[in-house]
């Protein structure tokens, strides 16, 4: 009872104040305009913010939908740095390719290189040059590539077997950045270590949200990523390969990480198969399977304990088998020091060993990249 007292009692003195200050405002008109302290509050009287002061403006929702994703400074300012500094946390050993292909054989089925591009970590161009296919062109593609009959008859174009010579020269202990770079190695008729080729096509945290299941363009990905469009007429195998660096740099670090992580399985994975067969490394490097040898000096090794008792002969065929003459020893003795088939020899010579280092050493390039691309499709 007493707070609605009191609650009452205040409202009852701010009724009284509103009043005292209308009748002031009155009297202040009634004065008129030209009189001194017109439409001044009188002393002692407290002053007021203006209401519209705390409203919120009505075109709140359209701000909204115009309101960047990033601050326009800190845009023009990553739009700078893409563009001057690609080389931002990249190895001087990246360069990124793209070719454009022609059409050859019936109705242009087969592609053929016409235009190679490489350029390095910074963007800048190490190779730029229009190829000749050695093939007839059926379909040049003109729409897409920009290549006509003309600019393949230009001074300067290069043979495919001077182009593929020249780009094997560039990227060779390099690591290869593109798009798509299974159709750039076929046309080039090249081939590079799987664990040296970043693929943007096939790396999945570049793939945009809602679409990790299936291949992007390289388009999409710089609309995704980089905010530029791409291909809105012919292509410049230039501008893709920069686009691609510039994609890969985005997720380099990720990038190489998961290699890296890949790599050291691969590598645990193989050097597990390899103990299980029983192959080690002797003095000279060389690998020596030690149970063939077991098995070739077991057989060299002349027999100790008591001799077996041979069977009395059965027929008449075993009793002359058994009087024939007893085989030399120059012949046992080669017998029992010859490997059996499918052994190695327990002191191969030195060319055989280089041969057989050369062939492990196949078998394990070929097992380490199969390992490689299984994980990296399983990531």
């Amino acid at each position: 009872v007493d707070v609605l007292k009191a609650f009452k009692k205040q409202a009852a003195g701010r009724a009284t104040q509103r009043e005292k200050q209308a009748s002031l405002r009155g009297a202040d008109a009634a004065r008129g305009s030209g009189a001194p302290g017109a439409g001044q509050p009188a002393a002692g009287e407290r002053q007021h913010e203006p209401a519209h002061k705390f409203f919120v403006s009505s075109n709140w929702k359209s701000l909204l939908d115009r309101r960047p994703t990033i601050a326009p400074r800190t845009a023009a300012a990553v739009a700078e740095r893409a563009a001057t500094t690609l080389s931002a946390g990249l190895s001087p050993n990246v360069v990124a390719l793209d070719c454009e292909m022609v059409g050859t054989g019936p109705n242009g089925s087969r592609s053929a290189l016409a235009r190679v591009s490489i350029v390095d970590y910074e963007g800048n161009v190490l190779l730029d040059r229009f190829v000749r296919p050695e093939e007839p062109v059926t379909d040049y593609r003109s729409h897409i590539t920009g290549i006509t009959e003309a600019t393949l008859q230009r001074p300067g174009v290069l043979q495919e077997e001077a182009a593929r010579q020249m780009v094997a020269d560039i990227l060779e202990g390099k690591i290869v950045v593109g798009h798509a770079l299974q159709n750039d190695f076929h046309a080039l008729m090249l081939s590079h270590p799987h664990a040296y080729i970043r693929d943007t096509a096939l790396f999945r945290p570049l793939r945009p949200p809602g679409r990790e299941t299936k291949t992007p363009s390289l388009a999409r990905l710089a609309e995704h990523w980089l905010g530029e469009q791409l291909h809105n007429g012919q292509h410049d195998s230039v501008e893709d390969a920069c686009a691609a660096l510039r994609l890969y740099s985005l997720r380099s670090r990720q990038w190489e990480k998961q290699m890296r992580s890949a790599m050291r399985g691969v590598k645990s994975t193989i050097a597990a198969g390899l103990g299980k067969g029983g192959a080690e490394e002797d003095e000279e490097g060389e690998r020596v399977d030690r149970q063939s040898v077991g098995v070739v000096a077991a057989s060299a090794a002349p027999r100790k304990g008591k001799k077996r008792r041979r069977a009395p002969p059965s027929s008449e065929e075993d009793l002359a088998s058994s009087d024939s003459e007893p085989p030399a020893p120059a012949e046992t003795a080669e017998a029992a020091t010859a490997a059996p088939v499918g052994c190695t020899k327990a002191n191969p010579g030195k060319k055989q060993r280089k041969r057989l280092r050369a062939q492990q050493l196949q078998q394990q390039q070929q097992q380490l990249q199969q390992q490689l691309q299984q994980q990296l499709q399983q990531q």
